[in-house]
């Protein structure tokens, strides 16, 4: 008897599934992965719904202060005073490090970002919902 053991297992049937579970399997399958897409959808449409009102309110909140700082009113000067400012350039670009609104600039930078990646969050798993 020189039976392979492929040949052994090709012959029995329970190894093989009915094409009807096969179908279930695989239709079980596709509704997890669009389960997952779907709760990727809300995930990020409730991250751009969140930044979006998280930026807007940095927007009123920090807004001021960017456009009240005194960094404006010497980037004028290098515009006004180029000369002065041309041979005294070590102290000026110091004096507009100084004044720079960074935490302000950072408050409404930050939810710029997570709109970013939420959006691009977003547009994958749209990609994907389409294909599924």
């Amino acid at each position: 008897m020189d039976y392979k053991l492929h040949e052994i297992f090709s012959n029995m049937a329970e190894i093989h599934p009915s094409s009807e579970l096969e179908g279930r399997i695989f239709q079980a399958v596709a509704r997890e992965k669009d389960r997952a897409v779907r709760r990727k959808l809300l995930v990020s449409r409730l991250g751009l719904g969140f930044s979006m009102a998280v930026f807007l309110a940095a927007v009123f909140v920090f807004g001021d202060a960017v456009w009240q700082s005194e960094f404006w009113n010497l980037v004028s000067l290098a515009f006004s005073d180029m000369w002065v400012v041309a041979q005294n350039w070590n102290e000026f670009a110091y004096s507009l490090m100084e004044t720079f609104p960074t935490v302000s600039v950072v408050a409404i930078l930050a939810p710029v970002t997570v709109l970013l990646f939420s959006f691009s969050v977003y547009l994958e798993a749209n990609h994907k919902h389409k294909y599924i």
